[in-house]
Order: C-alpha cells, then sequence, then structure tokens
C-alpha cells in the first residue's frame, strides 16, 4: 500500500490531477451560475433542481439586459474602478518609491502603519466611514466608493510597490539626479518605465479587488443610477420572488469585462510578479 502511494505521489500526471481538482472546485461557482443563466424561471425552482437546462433559452439575458439598467450598472463600476486605481498606483508609487530609495527616521514605522490599517477588518470601518460621507454630504455620490476603495487598497499597493523598487538600483537614481534629474522625473523617466511590468501587475489586481467590493457601495448609494453591477445584482431580488435566472445572466455580465482584462493583462501579471523590478 505505502509502494502504491509512493507511485501515485511520484507520478508526473498527479500535480496536473491534483490541479484539475482544484479548479473545478474554484470554478464550480460559476458554471452553476452559467447553467443557471440558460434556464427558465420555472426551473430554477424545481425540486429536485436539474443540474443542466432542460430547454436552454437566452430570454434571462435578454430581460436582464433590458429590464434591468444594467449598462449603468457596468458603466458606473467601471468609472468608480478605474478611477480608484488610476489614483492608487499613482500616490501608491510615489509613496513606495520614497520609502524604499529614501528612507529616513521613522520610516520603518510609517510602513508599519500601512501594513496596520489592514489588519482592521474593512467591516469594521463601514459604520465610522458611513458616519464621515454623512457629515461631508457625500452619500450617494460615486466619490464615496472612490474614496473608500482607495483607502482600501492603497496601504496594499504601497507594499507591493515597495518591494519591486527596493530591488532597483540605486545607482541609477543616483546618476539620474547628478545629472539633473530631479527626483520626480527620476520616476517618470528612469524608475517608472523599467518597472512598468510590476506596475501594470499590481494596477490589475487593485482593478480587481475594486471592481468585486460589495458592501461599500450597497451601504452609501441608494440610487440605481449610481450603484455598480455587483449591487446592481440585487434588482432580481423581489420582496416575494427572486429571478435567478435573470440574477444569474446579470452575474455573467458583471464577470465578462474583468475576465476578458484579466485574460488580456495575463502574461504581464505573470512576469511582472515573477521578474521582480528590474532584471540583473
Amino acid at each position: 500500500m505505502r509502494d502504491l502511494l509512493l507511485k501515485i505521489i511520484d507520478h508526473k500526471a498527479t500535480p496536473y490531477v491534483i490541479m484539475i481538482v482544484f479548479a473545478i472546485f474554484m470554478l464550480s461557482p460559476f458554471i452553476w451560475m452559467t447553467l443557471s443563466a440558460f434556464k427558465t424561471h420555472q426551473e430554477t425552482f424545481m425540486s429536485p433542481p436539474t443540474y443542466f437546462p432542460d430547454k436552454p433559452t437566452i430570454e434571462a439575458f435578454t430581460k436582464a439586459w433590458f429590464e434591468a439598467p444594467i449598462p449603468t450598472y457596468l458603466k458606473n463600476s467601471l468609472f468608480t474602478c478605474v478611477t480608484a486605481t488610476l489614483i492608487v498606483i499613482v500616490a501608491g508609487a510615489f509613496t513606495a518609491f520614497a520609502l524604499s530609495q529614501f528612507p529616513y527616521k521613522g520610516s520603518n514605522w510609517v510602513l508599519g502603519l500601512f501594513l496596520f490599517t489592514r489588519t482592521i477588518p474593512p467591516m469594521a470601518m463601514l459604520l465610522p466611514y458611513y458616519l464621515i460621507l454623512m457629515k461631508m454630504h457625500l452619500l450617494n455620490t460615486r466619490t464615496a466608493i472612490i474614496l473608500y476603495l482607495i483607502y482600501l487598497n492603497y496601504p496594499l499597493v504601497v507594499w507591493l510597490l515597495k518591494g519591486f523598487f527596493d530591488t532597483f538600483p540605486k545607482d541609477l537614481i543616483e546618476s539620474a539626479i547628478v545629472d539633473g534629474c530631479t527626483r520626480t522625473g527620476t520616476i517618470f523617466r528612469i524608475v517608472a518605465p523599467v518597472t512598468a511590468t510590476g506596475i501594470g501587475a499590481i494596477a490589475v489586481v487593485a482593478f480587481m479587488w475594486a471592481w468585486n467590493e460589495f458592501f461599500a457601495p450597497y451601504l452609501f448609494i441608494h440610487y440605481d443610477e449610481l450603484k455598480p453591477i455587483t449591487v446592481g445584482l440585487y434588482f432580481f431580488v423581489g420582496d416575494e420572488v427572486t429571478y435567478w435566472n435573470r440574477m444569474s445572466a446579470a452575474g455573467i455580465f458583471a464577470v465578462v469585462p474583468s475576465l476578458i482584462f484579466f485574460l488580456l493583462a495575463q502574461r504581464y501579471i505573470v512576469k511582472g510578479m515573477t521578474a521582480g523590478a528590474v532584471k540583473q
């Protein structure tokens, strides 16, 4: 029995089998959502449930798109996520570069405070953040969501970017400054082009974090014309009945933009996360 177990572990196909099992487990909710989107409303309530649609139909997609303001939800998500990601990446790059290349007394404490802010569960900060936004009259605005996404992602982006900047040769920075380049100019002319792959990879990750945020928009936005797609899915939850097939179809609409964006940037994500900031 032991020899058989060792042969199974040492077999070259074992890692692939394990990865396939984990992939099926991770993709099972998306697979079920996709299958449900092609079912009729009556079929989604059948007991026992059907795994595959009895009579596949795209009715749920058409009704989800035209009955609910799905395009508006997607537009809101794209606007808030892109804006927050750009601000976080630019501000995080300056912060991480300063902490990495120009350390000062207490800079490690500052870096530790960034990490400490992320040890606090975001759910615990929703109430005080809600009260702050209420005092500032920013509830039911896109600005509220953008500010929250910046608060949520900025510390992690700084930590990730600092790892790339730590590997950047200081000799290049010192040479650029000696040649008359300012510190800000050094970032744009020397550092950014070299670390563009890593910065781009972190930008994609920050965008995904922002795109998947639900609780903050759910609490801060009450108007359909301002809701992102994650909150807009609740359009299909009624007082008496929930349209699961239409919600599943809308969920596919919500997943497709981020999935396409991730697939297009996948090569750069892997390269940026594994290659480091520069080639030694």
